[in-house]
């Protein structure tokens, strides 16, 4: 952990910003060693047995090759975290055992979200942080080998509910949401946190929209039309502060999250079975 914390007090010259960054990322790591084996969904983030990854920049760029296939430099910019190797010609194939920012080698799966942008210039993450938590009494299953989703709308043009995807100021225990983009305390870290769906129909990978395969589970349950439980995927992105000024390259409200799975499979398939 060493490395992730050197890597947040170069980031920043405040020390109370840095403290606060370190914290969180040192109380995922520990996390991440041990997961819990609560056995009841609790109401407190991350909201059950969990298992988490502290990753780092990948790259930027203009490729998103869930909605754009095989098209570079077609969408908006992206910030990609995980996979080093990621381009418009991606597929789940090409990503397993690549190269990855994340800090477990099995995964070679790849994140991205809309690239924040403070003025004309790119703000790039002090660090990822990557939930995988059962967040249901049901037994969880590991994600298809090339499951792909997405979770939060790109093009909306009015605040999303903040159940799905959210900004704040602070740490990870912070109560107060936006639905933009808000100016933090100069000792405050700007979190950014997506919630994907974690109930699948069991058949498709992907769908044309890249979402009607997956739904939200309602009170820990999954719809009958999605009857897969699977681990609820949470990311997390802490920026420094930022002017209020500062939105996301898909639009003010845009804010959303790709994930194409790149997961070794065995190793997946052991980590959520001990969610269970």
């Amino acid at each position: 952990m060493a490395s992730w914390c050197e890597v947040v007090l170069r980031a920043t010259f405040r020390p109370a910003l840095a403290a606060a960054i370190v914290g969180a990322v040192v109380g995922a790591s520990t996390s991440a060693a041990a997961p819990r084996a609560e056995r009841q969904v609790s109401p407190a983030f991350p909201g059950g047995p969990y298992f988490v990854l502290v990753c780092g920049l990948s790259h930027r760029s203009n490729d998103d090759p869930i909605v754009f296939p095989g098209q570079p430099g077609r969408s908006h910019n992206h910030t990609f975290i995980g996979n080093r190797s990621v381009d418009a010609f991606t597929t789940s194939t090409s990503l397993r055992g690549g190269p990855t920012t994340c800090e477990m080698d099995a995964d070679s799966s790849t994140y991205w979200v809309p690239t924040l942008v403070a003025g004309r210039e790119p703000v790039t993450p002090l660090v990822g942080l990557v939930y995988y938590t059962r967040r249901t009494p049901e037994r969880v299953t590991a994600f298809p080998s090339d499951l792909k989703m997405v979770a939060g709308n790109q093009n909306a043009r009015r605040a999303q509910s903040k159940a799905t995807v959210f900004w704040s100021c602070g740490g990870l225990g912070s109560t107060k949401r936006f639905a933009t983009v808000p100016a933090c305390g100069p000792a405050q870290a700007l979190q950014f946190r997506v919630h994907f769906p974690s109930c699948w129909n069991g058949k498709s990978s992907d769908s044309a929209d890249h979402k009607r395969h997956m739904a939200y589970a309602t009170g820990g349950s999954c719809p009958a039309t999605h009857p897969v439980a699977v681990p609820t995927l949470t990311l997390i992105l802490l920026y420094p502060p930022v002017p209020k000024t500062a939105r996301v390259a898909s639009g003010k409200f845009g804010a959303h999250a790709d994930f194409m799975n790149g997961w070794d499979g065995d190793e997946l398939a052991r980590l959520v079975s001990d969610l269970n």
